[in-house]
């Protein structure tokens, strides 16, 4: 009996680190998120009034936000961004539509990250610099139901 359930153990653990596997590969394919320099050209091209599309993704981890038993859950799974960038030739007007994937991302109940949860239009893209912690962000700006937003 002890060997049967062994086996059993054994088996359902192969078939639980196939299908992690073949799950991390699928998202692989599916979402590449944009770097720093197709960020950068996606602007560029903007303010020439080309149209053009980038994914940005980030991974969120979890996990209390510190070691007591009564520390929030931090947000947790990947937040997606498709942006696509529009011309208008009348106008002379780009915008950026921005369509969230949150199909794998889960929302902090008690610390909440400020996100786009529905599409919306921005205007552009800037680069906001923390000068106290030498870093910066890329910001979507102008956009429907917020004055901005942070990439991902």
């Amino acid at each position: 009996m002890k060997i049967k359930w062994t086996i059993i153990g054994i088996i359902m653990s192969v078939i639980a680190i196939i299908l992690i596997l073949e799950n991390r590969n699928t998202f692989e394919e599916e979402v590449k998120s944009a770097d720093h320099n197709e960020i950068v050209q996606f602007m560029e091209d903007m303010k020439k009034g080309k149209e053009g599309e980038i994914t940005v993704a980030r991974q969120y981890y979890g996990g209390k936000s510190s070691l007591a038993n009564d520390a929030s859950e931090e947000s947790k799974g990947w937040l997606i961004y498709h942006l696509k960038s529009r011309y208008d030739e009348k106008t002379k007007a780009s915008w950026i539509e921005v369509t969230p994937d949150l199909s794998r991302f889960k929302q902090s109940k008690d610390k909440p990250i400020d996100i786009i949860t529905s599409h919306q239009q921005c205007g552009y893209i800037k680069y906001k610099e923390d000068l106290e912690r030498g870093t910066g962000q890329y910001m979507l700006t102008e956009c429907t139901h917020k004055w901005e937003y942070e990439l991902p």
